[in-house]
């Protein structure tokens, strides 16, 4: 009986120490290596299965495969303790992470090597401290063209945490192929516009006379030929009347 009681006892007081290690060890230095399998902080709890508080916030909704895009984690009013983030491929079935992360998260966490292919491929927090908003960058891969959801793991303590909570989805350009498939970033062909001719035309004689302009030619003036006394009324009377008067003398003589 009394070997039965002991026996119970050493039963018990191992399980308390270890549910005591557990609670102590909450992964303060970030999650585990084991949790890049199925993003489970590791635990041996059930996570939550309500709507999770916290939000996984895409700076932008679409980008080239060159550039960089900011996923920030946060909640407006409640702080979280722990996480971890990856990228995935929303149209594959094959669940590795893609891409990398920056290393530089402000002092609230640090990116990690996930799988025995990643190379950062995952940002996990670096200590246990209470966390309201972490930013993180992320940088697709080159030849990636194609959706990426970001799933994120949030701990708020040790039996209270929510799994694998996806963002809203990431539309990737790939750099090297333009909107219409054409070789380069966001190469699109244009109409190169008509070359106005700077040669005016000249303007015919017939245009000239039908609006009366006359801008690019000089008007020449002809000169009218002047009366002279003879041909005036007077000088007619005068060469008239000098006849008369010889014909009347004549007559007379």
């Amino acid at each position: 009986m009394y070997s039965v009681q002991c026996a119970g006892r050493f039963v018990v007081l191992c399980f308390s120490a270890l549910m005591v290690s557990q609670i102590a060890y909450c992964k303060p230095n970030g999650a585990p290596i084991e949790a890049c399998e199925d993003m489970s902080p590791q635990h041996f709890l059930k996570p939550q299965s309500g709507v999770c508080p916290f939000t996984s916030r895409l700076a932008k909704d679409e980008m080239w495969s060159n550039g960089t895009i900011e996923v920030t984690l946060e909640h407006d009013s409640e702080d979280f303790k722990g996480f971890l983030m990856m990228a995935f491929d929303s149209t594959s079935s094959d669940m590795n992470p893609i891409g990398t992360f920056s290393s530089d998260l402000k002092g609230m966490g640090k990116a990690i090597d996930c799988r025995t292919d990643g190379t950062k491929n995952a940002v996990t927090h670096k200590d246990k401290s209470p966390k309201r908003s972490v930013v993180a960058t992320w940088t697709p891969p080159e030849d990636f063209d194609g959706s990426v959801v970001f799933m994120a793991t949030f701990v708020k303590s040790f039996d209270m945490f929510w799994v694998k909570q996806s963002s809203s989805t990431l539309r990737v350009k790939r750099a090297d192929l333009g909107s219409d498939g054409s070789s380069g970033k966001g190469e699109s062909s244009t109409t190169e516009p008509p070359v106005e001719s700077t040669t005016a035309k000249k303007p015919s004689a017939k245009s000239d006379k039908e609006d009366g302009s006359d801008t690019t030619t000089t008007r020449t003036t002809t000169a009218q030929p002047e009366i002279t006394d003879a041909a005036s009324p007077i000088g007619i009377l005068a060469f008239y009347s000098v006849i008369i008067i010889g014909v009347t003398i004549a007559f007379i003589a």
